[in-house]
């Protein structure tokens, strides 16, 4: 079954797992067609029970860290109680995962292991951040061996128990200064990799404990025994390279990771034939799940996978319907067969450039040109069009080229569609907007065209040139009557209605919303009847034009559920503090 749109960008595909107070999914990006991981966390409270956003500032910084050896972050972002990061996904396992499947690393595994981590926190460190909770399920192994470290800045996020020094790491890879809640600094993280090694050279972390006062005991002394003593064929030097590492007071280890890694690096193995070996396991522990999320992304809706290209169709489509709308304006100033053409092509070019743009030059062009044909009903529905595209379309992405584009659907006898595909596409209140626009601009091509019946059909010579043909007595019949004005309202109703179900962003919410908003049309037109605005065929015509609009958006919804648009500047960013 589809799931809700997370952000209303990401469409999760299968979950990943989750520990201590964070989940991980995997989803599909909308908008740049990947697939990403998506890390949610509850934000921590304070004592009276709010949300704790002192801090955030500061994880988000380090989150977005930028290096190879570095799980990348593309987005980070916070709703009322949660925090969202939206990193690249890593197909291939922890070494959590790892390590229950081998028990321990040899030596050239190990290699290939600490290498890659120490780089990762010796650049972090460069840039003044701290990882503070180096373990293994933060240690992810990719399907091609490449090692990368998760979740820089994560740990100060979860509060596992109310108390400041558990929300800032891991038992067993927290040194007595972090566990004491003492001032920290990158000799942190060596002591947390140390013990990383230990546990990968050993299979057993010497530290680990089930309360941090038994933690900080057994960090607080040195281990009896070393790697070398618990496992054959480890050098003992590796033991004096740890033990420096994992010294209880920090002036007593190396002075940073790097030193720490080139001491330790010569008494390892081969880190490329280590990479190797890696490869091979984490292939066989992935196997299943590449089969599944293959399953997965095959399940995503066609709107899903074509998202990315939402913006290159919509300035083709800008292209079109604004070059078409300036024209029918330019047409009545009489500037020549080629000046006009040329106009015309200037307002397509920047319409493809700048859809929102084009949308409010062709919606001028054409109520210059009504009024220069003295169609004074043409030019009002125009005006209104620019008054509604200056005050809710100009900042956004586009969304009256459907309004204007409506004409087109009801020459193929599919109009009522228009609603139900701007709530679909769009949220209530710009979707209610452009649906009253596009029934007045279906209204008028409708009246030109001498349909009985506005709103429900237009021929192709309207479409061309509808001038001649817009009378003020046509227009006020069609336009000013009550009974296309309960059907311009039932047009914004109904897209509104149809919005607000499609916000849940699942094909079974998109079906209850088009049920509704068809629904709101039908009321519409039955209104409109008894109002005395339409005879018996018009009403049946209508009703042949419903179903036809709900069978098209059948089809819409079957291709996939809705996925919304954001407008250009972006979303708003919802964190504080």
């Amino acid at each position: 079954m589809d799931q809700a749109l997370i952000l209303d960008r990401y469409r999760p595909l299968a979950d990943l797992g989750s520990g201590g107070h964070a989940s991980v999914v995997l989803a599909f990006d909308t908008k740049m067609g990947r697939r990403v991981a998506i890390k949610r966390l509850p934000l921590p409270l304070d004592a009276s029970g709010r949300v704790r956003r002192a801090g955030l500032a500061e994880a988000r910084t380090a989150a977005m860290l930028s290096h190879p050896s570095i799980v990348t972050v593309f987005e980070w972002d916070t709703d009322s109680d949660e925090a969202f990061l939206i990193q690249e996904y890593v197909e291939g396992v922890s070494l959590a995962e790892l390590l229950r499947r081998l028990g321990r690393l040899d030596l050239d595994e190990t290699a290939a292991v600490l290498g890659p981590v120490a780089d990762a926190l010796a650049f972090a460190h460069s840039n003044g951040v701290l990882h503070l909770d180096v373990k293994p399920e933060n240690v992810l192994v990719a399907r091609d061996g490449a090692v990368k470290v998760a979740d820089f800045g994560i740990a100060a996020l979860t509060d596992a128990g109310g108390e400041a020094w558990a929300a800032e790491g891991t038992l067993g890879f927290m040194p007595p200064e972090q566990l004491l809640g003492e001032p920290l600094d990158a000799r942190t993280d060596e002591w947390a990799l140390a013990s990383l090694a230990f546990e990968l050279l050993a299979g057993a972390n010497p530290f680990a404990a089930g309360s941090p006062a038994d933690a900080l005991a057994r960090a607080r002394a040195v281990p009896l025994r070393g790697p070398s003593e618990l496992v054959r064929g480890i050098p003992v030097a590796v033991d004096d390279v740890l033990f420096a590492a994992l010294a209880p007071e920090p002036a007593d280890r190396y002075d940073t990771v790097e030193p720490f890694a080139r001491a330790l690096a010569p008494h390892l193995g081969d880190a490329g034939a280590g990479r190797e070996a890696l490869a091979a396991t984490a292939r066989e522990l992935t196997a299943d799940d590449v089969e599944e999320e293959a399953e997965a992304y095959e399940r995503l809706g066609l709107w899903d996978r074509w998202a990315w290209l939402s913006p290159s169709a919509t300035r083709a489509g800008a292209l079109l319907v604004c070059g078409w709308l300036a024209f029918l304006g330019l047409t009545p100033l009489r500037l020549g067969l080629a000046s006009t053409a040329g106009a015309t092509l200037l307002v397509a070019a920047a319409a493809a450039a700048a859809p929102a743009l084009g949308v409010g030059l062709s919606l001028l062009a054409f109520v210059t040109g009504s009024a220069v044909a003295r169609t004074w009903g043409a030019a009002t529905v125009g005006a209104v069009g620019l008054i509604a595209w200056a005050t809710l379309g100009r900042r956004r992405r586009g969304d009256g080229l459907l309004a204007l584009s409506a004409p087109f659907l009801a020459f193929a006898r599919a109009a009522l569609a228009v609603p139900l595909l701007l709530g679909f596409t769009f949220e209530p209140l710009p979707a209610a907007a452009a649906a009253a626009l596009a029934a007045l601009f279906t209204a008028l091509f409708s009246a030109a065209a001498g349909r009985a019946a506005p709103l429900l059909s237009v021929d192709l010579a309207t479409l061309a040139d509808p001038w001649p043909a817009l009378s003020l007595a046509s227009l006020r019949a069609s336009l000013l009557a009550p009974g296309p004005l309960v059907a311009l309202v039932a047009w914004a109703a109904a897209a509104a209605l149809t919005s607000v179900f499609c916000r849940r962003g699942t094909r079974l919410a998109a079906v209850l919303g088009v049920a509704l908003g068809g629904s709101a049309l039908f009321g519409g037109y039955a209104l409109w009847s008894l109002l005395g605005g339409a005879g018996p065929m018009p009403q049946a015509a209508a009703m042949q034009q419903l179903a036809v609009s709900l069978i098209l958006m059948g089809i819409v919804i079957a291709l996939g559920p809705p996925v919304r648009g954001e407008p250009d500047d972006g979303p708003a960013d919802r964190e504080a503090g």
